[in-house]
Order: C-alpha cells, then structure tokens, then sequence
C-alpha cells in the first residue's frame, strides 16, 4: 500500500505521515548518541514544552539512561534545537502472550501414527519421533 500516494488525496494523512518519519528519524538520531547496549530498551515519544520524553522499557534502561542523559543533553539539543530538557519515562513492554498449543488429534490420527512409527524401524529416529507424538496426543 502506497501511503504517500494516499497522502496526497488527504491532507491530514499527508501530515501525519511525515510527524511519523520525523519521530522516527529523531528517535533514529537519539539512538545513535545514546550506547548500543540501551538501544533496544528505549523509544523517544515526543517533546513537550521543550523537554524531550524518552520511554524506557524497564527500570534499569530508565536508571542508567537517567545517569548518562545529563552528559549527552548537548547532544541531543544539537539534534533539535527546540529541546532544553530530557525527561525518561518508564512504560513496560507488554509480556509475550504465551502460545498454548489448542492442536488435538482424533483417535485415528494418534493410531495412524502408531502404525506408522511400527513401519519404520528402519529410520528408527522417525519411528521414535511419531511414537512420542502418538503418545502426546494419544491422551484426551
């Protein structure tokens, strides 16, 4: 989807997509002056009132960031001029949803692999694997 082409026909849309490749570039840019190791921890969200808000992942990104921000605020103002102060927020990341595996066999599924793993002793590792799942499965 081309959404500058779409950008054209909306002029709303066309300013929210470049406010987007500017957080993005700034943020890029933020990402650079800040060390490797925090990088991934950390996103610039915007800058109010002249103060630069940086969320951090967890609270010992915020911690250290908030130690090293005081050193690198020159920096940062070099990459716009509008910001006179660095503000670190904490916002955890949302814990992955755990998969739960809902997949259940029928009866003739499970004895189908069954006689299958009894077929083949001679790839005894294959044989091995359709019995471990006959067995996993096998169980309603």
């Amino acid at each position: 989807m081309d959404l500058v082409h779409l950008g054209k026909k909306d002029s709303r849309l066309l300013n929210l997509l470049q406010q987007s490749q500017q957080w993005r570039r700034l943020d890029a840019r933020v990402k650079q002056i800040i060390p490797a190791n925090l990088r991934a921890h950390f996103q610039v969200a915007c800058i109010e009132d002249g103060c630069l808000i940086i969320l951090a992942a967890n609270n010992m990104a915020s911690s250290r960031l908030r130690m090293i921000v005081p050193s690198l605020l020159p920096k940062i103002q070099n990459l716009e001029n509008c910001i006179t102060d660095v503000r670190i927020k904490v916002v955890p990341k949302q814990p992955a949803k755990t998969r739960i595996n809902s997949l259940q066999l029928g009866s003739a599924a499970v004895a189908g692999f069954q006689r299958s793993a009894e077929r083949l002793a001679h790839h005894p590792e294959l044989a091995e694997a359709l019995r471990k799942l006959a067995e996993k499965h096998g169980k309603f």
